[in-house]
């Protein structure tokens, strides 16, 4: 089986957390948050989305 790794944009920020997005966020004016939540929750989609069409997954770990 191919292993396949993921990589990120050194361009854009990465968040390890939702959390940690959303404090992000959050610290910005109304209208930025706005646009920010709207390209966040776009682009967690697509990923989402790519991942699940393309990928079997499964648990690296079991869930506790």
């Amino acid at each position: 089986m191919a292993k396949v790794k993921l990589e990120t944009n050194k361009l854009f920020r990465t968040f390890k957390t939702q959390k940690e997005a959303i404090d992000y966020i959050d610290m910005h004016i109304p209208e930025e948050k706005r646009l920010l939540y709207m390209g966040f929750f776009f682009g967690l989609n697509y990923a989402a989305n790519q991942v699940n069409e393309t990928f079997n997954l499964t648990y690296k770990k079991e869930k506790k």
